[in-house]
C-alpha cells in the first residue's frame, strides 16, 4: 500500500470502534491487580496523563502503578493563572490566545499530569465557554475557573459542585449571577437556566437510573428525574447571588470581584417555602442554608453516582462502559470505603484501575486536543520561546474544531449519547467524539501533525514561535527498521502496533536511502499519526 493511501477516514475509525465494542465484564472481579502488564501501563498513562513521554513508562514501572498514582494524587496543583499573568506585559489584558497557550504548556509539561487530565475531563462536564455571555473578553476569569477545577479534581463532589455553582464565570455563563426573587408586578421571575442545567448536565441527568447507569423503567417508559415545577423552585433557591465586592450599586452591573466565589445578597433572595423533587426547603431559611441544602440534595440523589461515573469513564477510558463498570464506579462515589460520599479521588482510582479498564475491551475515539497532546509528549515537544510560551495555540480551535473552554454551548463539543450511524444506534453504542469529526478538521489535524514533526531544529533566534520536537533518538534508529518501528509502537501505540501497520511502514522505509534518516522518521510518524490505531483507543482489538 502506498504511503499516502493510509490517511484514515471517519468510516475506518468507526469500523475500528465497532470491532472493539460490546464489552461484557459481568465476570470481572473488582480486585486490583498486583502488577500491570506493559500494555496496561501504557493504557494507564494515556488515560491518567496527556500521553506517555519517552521516560514516563519506565518511571511507572520502577515505582509500581499504585505508587505512581499515589504520587500523582499527592502533587499540588500546577495552576494556570500565574503562568498566564507571567506572559503578559504589565498593564496589558491577557487574551484568549494567551489562555490557550497556558493550557498547552501545562498539558505538556505540568508534573501533576493526573490532576491536569481530570480537570480537562471536568471542564467537559461542568461546561463554560468563552463563547457565552461576556466571557470572550475574560481570559483571566476563565483561567481562574479552570484552576478551580484543578483545585477540586481530587476533592469531594459536593464541594466541587458548590464551587462551580458560585463561580462568577458559571454565574455569568448560565445567568445565575444577579438572579433575584420574583416580582410579578414587574413581570420578573427567577432565571431558570442554571437550575435546569445543574440537574440535567452536572448532577442527576434527565431520567432516573439504576446504580449501573441503565434507566429505571415503568412499563417500558423512562422516568423523568425532575419536572418543570422542580426547575422553577430550584431557580428560586438560586436567587440572591452576585459578585463579591461590588463596586457599583446597580444590581445588573457586572463590576465586582470575579476571582472570589459569588457572595450572598439576602435582600434579593426568595426566602419563601420551596419544594424540589419532593424535598422541602422551609420558609425563612437563609440564602446560605438554601444553597447548602440544594448542594446536599443533588449530591445525595441516587442518580448522581451512576450519572457522574459514566461521564467520567467516557472522558478517561471508554465510550461504552458496561453496566457493571458503571456500577462499580458509582459504588465508589456512594462510599469511598470510609463512609464518605462523593470522594472524587476514590472515583478516579476506581475508573482507572477497574478490570474493564485494564483488561478491555474498551473503545474510544481520541479528542483532537488529546491526539495532539499525545504527539507533543511522545516527541518531547517544547517551545523555542525562552518563556516557554506555546505561540499560535489559539489556532488549534480552527484546525481541530476544539479548544479548552471554547465549546459552542453548555452541551460541550459533543453529546455523551451521540451515535454517528444507524449501526451503532442499533447496537446501543455511542461514539461521542465523532460529533466533531469532519473531513475538514480531520485533514487539518493531519496537516498540523505533519507540520509539527518538521520542527525538529531548535533555533529560538530564527523563530521563537516554533514548537520543536526531538527526533534525534528516532533518527538514530532510522536505518534499523525493526527497531524504529518498535520504538514508534512503544511511544504511540502502547507497544501494540498491528502487523498490517508495521508492514506499511516497513515498505515505505525500504524505498528510502540510508542518508534519509529524517525523512524516514517523518514518514513513519506520518503513517502512524494518520492511522486508526493512533486515533482510536481500542484495547485488545488488534
Amino acid at each position: 500500500m502506498n504511503f499516502w493511501q493510509i490517511r484514515i477516514l471517519p468510516v475506518t475509525l468507526l469500523g475500528a470502534l465497532l470491532s472493539g465494542c460490546g464489552s461484557d465484564s459481568s465476570n470481572s472481579s473488582p480486585a486490583e491487580p498486583s502488577r500491570l502488564e506493559p500494555n496496561q501501563r501504557y493504557d494507564l498513562l494515556y488515560r491518567a496523563t496527556f500521553g506517555p513521554t519517552p521516560n514516563s513508562y519506565q518511571q511507572m514501572a520502577s515505582v509500581g502503578y499504585q505508587s505512581w498514582l499515589d504520587q500523582q494524587f499527592s502533587m499540588p496543583p500546577s495552576f494556570h493563572l500565574p503562568l498566564l499573568q507571567s506572559y503578559v506585559i504589565e498593564g496589558d489584558t491577557p487574551t484568549q490566545s494567551d489562555r490557550v497557550a497556558v493550557w498547552w504548556h501545562q498539558a505538556n509539561h505540568a508534573p501533576d499530569q493526573l490532576r491536569q487530565r481530570v480537570a480537562f475531563a471536568l471542564s467537559e462536564i461542568f461546561v463554560v465557554s468563552r463563547y457565552g455571555a461576556s466571557l470572550n473578553g475574560r481570559a483571566q476569569e476563565l483561567t481562574h475557573y479552570y484552576d478551580m477545577l484543578l483545585e477540586h479534581a481530587f476533592g469531594n463532589y459536593r464541594d466541587l459542585l458548590e464551587a462551580v455553582t458560585r463561580h462568577p464565570v458559571m454565574g455569568d455563563y448560565l445567568s445565575m449571577m444577579a438572579n433575584q426573587h420574583a416580582d410579578p408586578q414587574k413581570n420578573r421571575f427567577p432565571d431558570e437556566n442554571y437550575a435546569r442545567e445543574v440537574m440535567q448536565l452536572f448532577s442527576i441527568g434527565l431520567y432516573q437510573l439504576n446504580q449501573d447507569g441503565t434507566p429505571l423503567l415503568n412499563n417500558g417508559a423512562l422516568l423523568p428525574t425532575y419536572s418543570q415545577d422542580d426547575i422553577e423552585n430550584l431557580a428560586r433557591v438560586f436567587t440572591g447571588w452576585h459578585l463579591a465586592d461590588k463596586s457599583n450599586g446597580s444590581w445588573t452591573s457586572k463590576q465586582g470581584d470575579w476571582f472570589q466565589a459569588m457572595a450572598p445578597y439576602a435582600d434579593k433572595h426568595d426566602s419563601d417555602e420551596k419544594f424540589v423533587m419532593g424535598e422541602r426547603f422551609p420558609a425563612g431559611q437563609s440564602i446560605e442554608q438554601d444553597m447548602a441544602q440544594a448542594m446536599a440534595m443533588l449530591t445525595n440523589h441516587p442518580n448522581t453516582g451512576p450519572f457522574i461515573a459514566r461521564l467520567l469513564i467516557q472522558r478517561l477510558v471508554t465510550s461504552n462502559p458496561s453496566p457493571q463498570y458503571v456500577e462499580r464506579v458509582a459504588l465508589a462515589f456512594n462510599d469511598n470505603g470510609n463512609g464518605i460520599r462523593g470522594d472524587l479521588k476514590a472515583v478516579i482510582q476506581a475508573i482507572l484501575l477497574d478490570p474493564e479498564a485494564l483488561n478491555g475491551p474498551t473503545e474510544r475515539l481520541k479528542e483532537p486536543l488529546i491526539s495532539m497532546a499525545n504527539l507533543y509528549r511522545a516527541l518531547e515537544a517544547k517551545s523555542a520561546d525562552p518563556t516557554g510560551r506555546y505561540h499560535n495555540s489559539n489556532g488549534t480551535f480552527f484546525a481541530f474544531g476544539q479548544a479548552p473552554l471554547s465549546s459552542p454551548s453548555v452541551f460541550n463539543f459533543f453529546s455523551p449519547d451521540y451515535a454517528p450511524n444507524a449501526q451503532m444506534k442499533e447496537k446501543g453504542l455511542v461514539a461521542p467524539e465523532f460529533q466533531i469529526l469532519s473531513w475538514n478538521n480531520f485533514i487539518n489535524i493531519s496537516n498540523q501533525m505533519w507540520s509539527a514533526t518538521g520542527n525538529s531544529q531548535y533555533d529560538s533566534e530564527e523563530n521563537p514561535k516554533k514548537i520543536v520536537v526531538n527526533l534525534a533518538p528516532l533518527e538514530a534508529l532510522a536505518n534499523d527498521h525493526p527497531a524504529l518501528i518498535a520504538e514508534l509502537s512503544r511511544r504511540f501505540l502502547s507497544e501494540q502496533i498491528s502487523p498490517e501497520l508495521a508492514l506499511i511502514i516497513e515498505q515505505n522505509l525500504n524505498q528510502l536511502k540510508e542518508h534519509q534518516q529524517n525523512t524516514k522518521v517523518r514518514n513513519a510518524l506520518h503513517i502512524i499519526l494518520n492511522s486508526q490505531e493512533f486515533h482510536t483507543e481500542v484495547s485488545n482489538a488488534w
